[in-house]
């Protein structure tokens, strides 16, 4: 059994260690395993940064987070600004273009719509507006286009887990229906389940996972 304080040691080591990380006032507490992340940081995109490092930590069961986002006191940026930005990307970026992407803004919040073809596309979307100044988070209602039979989704999906060299993939249960995956049983950290769930999205046609695996 893993102490908090030992915890608490290896979440700052490993936001130390992530070069996505910019900020050094973000503080750390643990009880039980519950993490609590406060601080400040300098955009929503660092912000989860630090909240998958934090994730990442062996015996970490949840994480409460209360980052607050720090620009510049000259920087005067409105929903217009964000909004022109992101109209740039849709007309320079390759995946925006491609794939229609649209975004609405409000309050510095922005809600991103289109259709993709894979999870990794859809992830890459929100991470190029995250990184904007001014943008406080973001909901991502991309959606993925169904491609590929059931069958095919689940033995993509365990040959992956059976790769993998830290998880105990027979432990994993995988459902698949009409592009949803879900995922039940039991592993012993967080980052294996967040493994167990990025070998699901790695699968083509999936649109949905549904996390059931419990940390024991």
């Amino acid at each position: 059994m893993r102490t908090d304080e030992q915890i608490r040691d290896d979440i700052m080591a490993e936001i130390d260690f992530d070069p996505k990380v910019e900020a050094t006032d973000i503080g750390v507490t643990v009880k039980d395993g519950a993490v609590t992340l406060h601080g400040t940081v300098h955009s929503y995109f660092e912000e989860l940064a630090v909240i998958k490092a934090a994730k990442r930590v062996k015996g970490v069961h949840a994480v409460v987070e209360e980052i607050k986002i720090k620009y510049p006191s000259d920087t005067q940026i409105d929903d217009l600004d964000i909004a022109e930005r992101i109209a740039h990307l849709c007309e320079w970026n390759t995946t925006f273009r491609k794939y229609d992407i649209k975004a609405e803004v409000k309050s510095g919040h922005v809600t991103l719509s289109g259709n993709v073809d894979w999870q990794y596309q859809r992830a890459d979307v929100r991470d190029y507006v995250s990184r904007l100044r001014g943008v406080n988070s973001v909901t991502n209602a991309i959606t993925i286009r169904p491609h590929a039979s059931q069958l095919d989704v689940k033995r993509k999906i365990s040959e992956a887990l059976h790769r993998s060299a830290t998880l105990e993939s027979s432990k994993i249960n995988v459902d698949v229906a009409d592009g949803q995956v879900t995922l039940k049983g039991h592993v012993k950290a967080w980052y294996e389940r967040k493994l167990a769930e990025d070998a699901a999205w790695s699968a083509p046609g999936v649109t949905k996972v549904v996390d059931h695996i419990q940390i024991s």
